[in-house]
C-alpha cells in the first residue's frame, strides 16, 4: 500500500485537487493517515492504470521507509535491551567492590593488630626468640 498525498493523487490521475478532495469527502475515495492509497484509488478509478514509472519510484521508496523503520525499531530495542544488561552488570560489579573493600579493610585490621601483637610480644620474649620475631615482624610488615 503506497500513500499518496492528495495533490499526488489528482496529478497522477489527471483531475484537480478539488475533486479528490470531493470524492473524499463523499466517501467515494478512502484515505490513511490523512493520505489517499494506491489501492482506493485503483478501487475509484479501476480503468486508469497506477503503474506509472513514478509510481514504482514511489513504492520503491516506501518499501526503503519501511525497512529503514524497522532497522531502527530492532535497533532501540537492542539498545533498550543493551542498557538493561550493562546496568545489571555495573551494579554486579558495585557490589562485589564493596564487598572487596569491606574484605580490604578488615584484612588491613587484622594486620594491624598483629603488629601491634608482634610488638607485645618482643618486649616480653627472650633475647634468644628476638631474631626470630624480628624476622616474622619484618615479614608481616612487608605484606601489609
Amino acid at each position: 500500500m503506497v500513500k499518496l498525498s492528495v495533490s499526488k493523487a489528482a496529478r497522477m490521475l489527471g483531475i484537480s485537487r478539488f475533486d479528490i478532495q470531493n470524492q473524499i469527502n463523499n466517501g467515494t475515495l478512502q484515505t490513511h493517515e490523512g493520505y489517499v492509497t494506491t489501492d482506493s484509488l485503483r478501487l475509484a478509478y479501476p480503468n486508469t492504470s497506477l503503474n506509472s514509472e513514478q509510481d514504482q519510484h514511489i513504492q520503491k521508496m516506501q518499501q526503503i521507509k519501511n525497512a529503514a523503520t524497522y532497522k531502527i525499531e530492532v535497533d532501540n530495542a537492542i539498545h533498550s535491551t543493551n542498557d538493561k544488561v550493562y546496568t545489571s552488570i555495573i551494579t554486579k560489579l558495585k557490589t562485589k567492590l564493596y564487598q572487596e573493600q569491606l574484605k580490604n579493610q578488615h584484612h588491613q585490621m587484622v594486620f594491624s593488630e598483629l603488629t601491634e601483637q608482634l610488638a607485645a610480644l618482643e618486649k616480653h620474649c627472650h633475647s634468644q626468640d628476638k631474631d626470630a620475631l624480628h624476622k616474622l615482624q619484618n615479614w608481616v610488615q612487608s605484606k601489609h
